[in-house]
């Protein structure tokens, strides 16, 4: 398992469903994941949907935890012991367009879209081989050491 990966999912084997988290940036990342035909979340040489949906929440997850890595300690999490808790509650606008086989890479794309308190909007698209799979959006719950903390700063002159 990716040593970065390890650090910030909470999923261990066979329910890791993303390979590495590629460029990051501010609030969107791309993951990739190559499932085995014997992979937990494959069938019959093919991607199951369940899979699909699981591959953008941890990818989500996944950008969400480093965006919290590179708070101040004082925000992030005072005890290191402690990891922030989040998990998905919502999926909604899914649509499977195609199948996706075993053995060849996905590329999951994610964008953290909203953030209002401890939960966040995502929308997600998976490709393989350059052919759309599946989109959907995302909404999941992150447990937050102080979140009474405000994300982002209102406008100059406007209040929140």
């Amino acid at each position: 398992m990716d040593p970065l990966l390890a650090a910030i999912l909470p999923h261990r084997p066979p329910m890791v469903m993303i390979d590495a988290l590629e460029s990051p940036r501010a609030g969107a990342a791309v993951a990739q994941k190559t499932f085995a035909p014997d992979s937990y979340g494959a069938a019959e040489g093919l991607v199951t949907e369940g899979a699909f949906i699981e591959c953008m929440a941890q990818a989500a997850a996944a950008l969400e935890a480093q965006r919290l890595r590179q708070l101040p300690i004082e925000i992030r999490n005072p005890k290191p012991e402690i990891r922030n808790a989040g998990m998905l509650v919502g999926i909604s606008d899914f649509a499977f367009h195609r199948p996706a086989r075993c053995g060849r890479p996905l590329r999951i794309s994610v964008a953290i879209t909203r953030r209002l308190g401890p939960y966040r909007l995502a929308t997600g698209r998976i490709e393989q081989d350059g052919a759309l799979v599946a989109e959907g959006i995302l909404k999941f719950y992150v447990e937050e050491h102080n979140s009474g903390i405000a994300e982002t700063s209102p406008p100059e002159g406007q209040t929140p």
